[in-house]
């Protein structure tokens, strides 16, 4: 009887331990009018002017990626961000069916690319991480209350 409970007790330890980490996901409503969720809990994690932090976006329509079986309605991105040089870098990416049933992942940081090339990107005015940083920071850099 001992074992069994000892043997489901290993084996629940490690399907949690298998689970990828939970989301606090938090909307921004950009004033283009889109809409999409950064994770609020990576926000804890955040030290001076380099971070990563988890988006998630919905696609209506779907989009069809070649090389990519079925549509997706839902992505999550992890973004590397550069505050001091203004830059991002794409370190994971998952894509979602319509029941939310992941269908592809690739991770660009295994093995994690160099300090020299994580950056590539510039954050454009308007563009998906400009809004992001706008709702952090607020316009002109000002700190907003909700990341306390």
């Amino acid at each position: 009887m001992s074992k069994t409970i000892v043997l489901i007790l290993i084996s629940l330890i490690s399907l949690l331990a298998q689970q990828e980490e939970q989301h606090v996901w938090k909307i921004v409503n950009a004033v283009d009018g889109s809409k999409f969720w950064y994770d609020a809990s990576s926000l804890d994690t955040m030290k001076g002017d380099k971070f990563n932090i988890w988006i998630l976006e919905t696609h209506q329509p779907p989009i069809k990626y070649e090389g990519i079986e079925g549509e997706v309605f839902r992505s999550k991105t992890l973004y590397a961000i550069n505050l001091t040089t203004v830059k991002y870098g794409i370190l994971k990416i998952r894509y979602y069916d319509s029941s939310n049933k992941e269908i592809f992942r690739f991770d660009y940081d295994n093995p994690p690319p160099p300090e020299s090339i994580r950056y590539t990107y510039p954050i454009t005015d308007h563009s998906l991480l400009f809004y992001l940083i706008e709702e952090l920071y607020g316009p002109k850099g000002e700190n907003k209350e909700k990341l306390n």
